[in-house]
């Protein structure tokens, strides 16, 4: 699974793994402590107000990453993390049992991770090569996928022990900034973004992101991920809303001795179980069968795939073929997910790889921020017209993402990468 990676890029992978389950396992809980706490519409502000501060983090990480460089920048997330996780386990506890102290505490570990995300993923693509980042990238896509199922079974049949929870995370962080000391180098390429003044490093910042978006490759690639990822989302907003809606009880089989009754919320766990369960099984074992096929062709193949799914999905109540057309659009992401992000690789200008991958974070949660859209159009439109907006979505990413396929193979033909063809430097 490793062979030929190096060391950097397994740590981070095995950070990322650590980092993502404690995400998927802690965050809902913390949702519902707010919401116990201070009652649902509270614990939604005060999500909100996270996510800002998230936001905001993610970009003061890019840049420092690309600055300060990325060890450094990751030491300081990690311990900072492992500061908050503390401060939550012992704010939570019998002695304290102050939920002001929690939040903030929490609030200051949603921030902290946030700035190591730019740093790690730019650590990746710096550590690697175009000859193996699809390997890399469909590893990093495995692992993500394993964290999230295991992540989401420990906080659900644990919330009774949060502090524990809180301890064991604390406990986990430690273990990974201890990794990061002792082993992580420093991958930021020579010469580039050289440290800026403490005078002037907000309008240093600022201008880094602004070249950024002026990038026409990037914003392509940026946009063509982006409407892949707002269908991506949909099965956990519309779908899930209009199968327990319209999703009649039906027998999904009789076996004699046992039946098996379904309704619209366990056919939609049933859809979210075969897609996971599909990536973990079958993601490692694609990137070795698509080895010899080309990006172009996988993207094609991939995005229409998944595509086609979640077009079924979002009209039909047959249980059988609901089950077919989420193993379709899970095959469909798994074809061509490690490639996309190999291609995000290849794409980002070496100086300011951080910025890049900091904006390219905003991308999950616009599409965040578009499932509940997609909810309220349900109710004045049929499910063909969003399972027609869903093929415009995936289409369009498609002619995207083929686009900087082309930019990118004729920099490479011309001897000089497409980011900066596009960009008229040399």
């Amino acid at each position: 699974m490793f062979e030929g990676m190096d060391r950097n890029i397994k740590i981070r992978i095995g950070v990322g793994f650590v980092q993502r389950f404690l995400d998927v396992m802690l965050i809902p809980l913390m949702v519902i402590y707010f919401s116990q706490l201070y009652g649902a519409a509270t614990a939604g502000a005060l999500t909100m107000i996270a996510a800002a501060v998230a936001i905001g983090c993610t970009f003061l990480g890019g840049h420092l990453s690309d600055v300060r460089g990325r060890r450094s920048t990751l030491l300081v997330g990690e311990a900072g993390s492992l500061v908050a996780f503390v401060g939550m386990a012992l704010a939570n506890s019998s002695w304290w049992e102050s939920g002001i102290a929690v939040y903030l505490f929490y609030l200051a570990n949603t921030g902290l991770i946030a700035i190591v995300r730019p740093a790690s993923d730019a650590m990746v693509i710096d550590a690697s090569d175009p000859e193996n980042r699809k390997a890399v990238y469909a590893v990093i896509y495995w692992s993500t996928n394993v964290a999230f199922v295991v992540g989401a079974l420990v906080g659900a049949f644990l919330y009774s022990s949060l502090t524990e929870l809180l301890w064991a995370a604390a406990v986990a962080t430690a273990v990974v900034a201890a990794v990061t000391w002792l082993w992580v180098t420093e991958t930021k390429p020579e010469g580039s973004g050289p440290a800026e003044t403490q005078r002037n490093w907000l309008g240093s910042m600022l201008r880094g992101y602004v070249d950024v978006l002026k990038d026409p490759v990037f914003a392509k690639l940026m946009l063509g991920i982006l409407l892949f990822t707002c269908v991506q989302v949909q099965l956990s907003s519309y779908i899930a809303v209009r199968l327990a809606e319209e999703f009649s009880p039906q027998r999904l089989f009789d076996l004699g001795f046992w039946q098996l009754d379904v309704d619209g919320v366990n056919m939609f766990g049933i859809l979210r179980s075969i897609s996971c369960f599909l990536v973990v099984c079958l993601a490692l074992y694609a990137r070795k069968l698509l080895a010899k096929t080309s990006d172009g062709r996988q993207q094609t193949a991939g995005t229409l795939m998944f595509t086609a799914g979640y077009m079924v999905v979002a009209v039909s109540n047959d249980p059988w073929l609901l089950i077919a057309a989420a193993a379709v659009f899970a095959l469909g992401e798994i074809v061509c997910s490690p490639s996309r992000q190999a291609l995000l690789a290849d794409v980002v200008h070496p100086d300011a790889r951080s910025k890049y991958m900091a904006v390219y974070q905003l991308q999950f949660r616009v599409a965040l921020v578009v499932g509940p859209l997609f909810i309220t159009l349900g109710t004045q439109v049929s499910s063909v017209v969003i399972s027609l907006l869903y093929a415009v979505f995936g289409l369009c990413s498609l002619v995207l993402v083929q686009l900087v396929i082309r930019d990118r193979d004729a920099g490479r033909a011309a001897g000089v990468p497409a980011p900066l063809v596009a960009a008229g430097k040399n």
